[in-house]
């Protein structure tokens, strides 16, 4: 026999089997992914600006090879910054993704241990 008890299931042999864990890692899982968007969105901007001010060095201060030099290196900077904002992004979306996958799973086992529990 199985009594289910506010998202915890309670099997005759007294084991517990609880959605409270889960649901809590669920939130820090949903959490982990805002703030990654929200830390994101600063490296951007930060790395936008210094960008800016970077190409906005007027071309007197450097001359020849080394003028092109600092602007590939500006270019590749702002290449790799938006790459970085890219994949922080994705990281983003696969911890939610992943969320919403395990909460589905867990509520599936719940269920079929509670089908179970009836049975017994």
């Amino acid at each position: 026999m199985s009594l289910k008890l506010g998202g915890t299931y309670r099997h005759r042999s007294g084991v517990v089997f609880g959605m409270s864990t889960l649901s809590t890692d669920f939130d820090l899982m949903r959490s982990v992914a805002s703030t990654t968007d929200s830390r994101n969105e600063e490296i951007r901007v930060m790395l936008q600006s210094f960008i800016g001010r970077m190409s906005t060095v007027p071309a007197s201060v450097w001359g020849g090879p080394a003028a092109a030099r600092f602007k590939d290196v500006v270019d590749r900077w702002n290449a790799e910054s938006m790459r970085l904002y890219h994949v922080l992004h994705a990281i983003a979306e696969t911890i939610r993704h992943n969320e919403a996958a395990l909460r589905e799973a867990g509520q599936d086992h719940a269920h079929h241990i509670a089908a179970a529990g009836g049975h017994l």
